[in-house]
C-alpha cells in the first residue's frame, strides 16, 4: 500500500499505528496522574497501585513509558500479560517476567528462592515491580494470591510491589467483599479517561509533529469535531479514523481534510462494521439531523 505519509505529506513516519509506540505518549491529565502515582509508587517504595481503563485508553503506552523511563540499575520491573493464569502456576509466571533463573524443583524451593532473590535486590539498593496487565481476568483467589506476594518484608520494607492494570471491572473486583485486605493495601487507583474534544485536537497535532508535521494536510475543526465525536475520545480509535483519513486524503492528493473528508471514511468504516455500537448510534442520529437540514 502507498505510503502517503511520506509520499504525498513528507512525513517522517506513520502517526497513527494502532499497535501501541510510548514514543507518540501524549499527556493529558488522567495519563499524568496515572503515570505520578506509578512514580510515587516506585519512589516510596509502598503498596499496590491499580490503574484502569477502558480498551484503547493507553494502558498498554503507558507502562511502556514508565518502563522506558525507569533506571533499571535502580528498579527491576516484570510484566505478565497472560491473564489465563491459575494458582498452580502463577509463581512459574512471576518468576518468568522478571527473566530470573532460580531452583524451581519444587514449589517450597521456589518460592524459598524467589524470597531471597527478592532480599538481595532490597540489599543492592534497587527495587523489584510486577505489573499485572489485564487484571481484570484474574480471579479473586488469584488476586488474593498477588496480595500475599507483597506481604515479603525485610525489615518492616516490601520487597515486591505490584502494579495491577486493566479495564473498569477491575475496580469492582477489588471492592467485592471478601477482597478487603487486597483493597487496603491500594496506595493509589487511578482511571485513563476518553480525551476532550480539545484534548483530541491537541493528541492528533502531537502525534503528527512526531513525525515532521508542518501543517500539511490542514484539519479543519469540523473534521476534528467527527474525529472526535466518533471516536468518544478513545486514542485507539482516534487513530483508527485518522489513520483511514490520511489515507483517504493522501490517495486523492488532498492537502486540507475538511468534515466531508471525516465523514466519508466514517461511514466507510461502519459499512466494515469496525465502529462501535454506539459509534453506529451517533451516526445514524448524526447523518438523519444533517437530512433534516437539507429538507428544512
Amino acid at each position: 500500500m502507498l505510503d502517503v505519509y511520506k509520499s504525498v505529506f513528507k512525513l517522517e513516519g506513520q502517526p497513527f499505528r494502532l499497535s501501541p509506540d510510548h514514543h507518540f505518549s501524549f499527556g493529558h491529565q488522567s495519563y499524568d496522574d496515572a503515570k505520578s502515582y506509578l512514580k510515587y509508587a516506585i519512589h516510596e517504595g509502598e503498596g499496590i497501585v491499580a490503574i484502569t481503563g477502558a480498551p484503547g485508553t493507553g494502558k498498554t503506552t503507558l507502562i511502556a513509558s514508565l518502563i522506558s523511563e525507569v533506571d533499571i540499575d535502580q528498579v527491576q520491573i516484570g510484566v505478565i500479560t497472560n491473564v489465563q493464569l491459575d494458582s498452580s502456576n502463577l509463581l512459574d509466571m512471576v518468576i518468568d517476567a522478571l527473566s530470573l533463573t532460580l531452583d524451581r524443583s519444587d514449589n517450597v524451593s521456589a518460592m524459598q528462592s524467589f524470597k531471597l532473590y527478592l532480599q538481595h535486590q532490597y540489599q543492592k539498593g534497587r527495587r523489584v515491580i510486577l505489573i499485572v496487565d489485564e487484571a481484570q481476568g484474574l480471579s479473586a483467589e488469584l488476586l488474593e494470591e498477588l496480595r500475599l506476594f507483597s506481604n515479603f518484608q525485610h525489615n518492616c520494607n516490601l520487597l515486591l510491589q505490584i502494579f495491577l492494570v486493566g479495564q473498569e471491572p477491575l475496580m469492582d473486583i477489588v471492592r467485592s467483599p471478601g477482597m478487603e485486605q487486597l483493597h487496603q493495601r491500594l496506595i493509589a487507583a487511578a482511571q485513563l479517561k476518553p480525551l476532550t474534544y480539545e484534548q483530541t485536537v491537541d493528541y492528533v497535532i502531537h502525534r503528527l509533529e512526531c513525525v515532521g508535521w508542518k501543517g500539511d494536510p490542514s484539519i479543519t475543526d469540523e473534521a476534528f469535531s467527527l474525529i472526535h465525536k466518533f471516536s468518544a475520545g478513545v486514542p485507539r480509535r482516534i487513530n483508527l479514523i485518522c489513520h483511514r483519513l490520511f489515507l483517504h486524503a493522501g490517495l486523492k492528493e488532498r492537502h486540507e481534510l475538511v468534515g466531508g473528508d471525516a465523514l466519508n471514511v466514517i461511514v466507510e468504516l461502519h459499512k466494515e462494521g469496525l465502529l462501535t455500537s454506539v459509534a453506529r448510534q451517533a451516526l445514524g442520529e448524526y447523518v438523519g439531523g444533517v437530512k433534516d437540514m437539507i429538507a428544512d
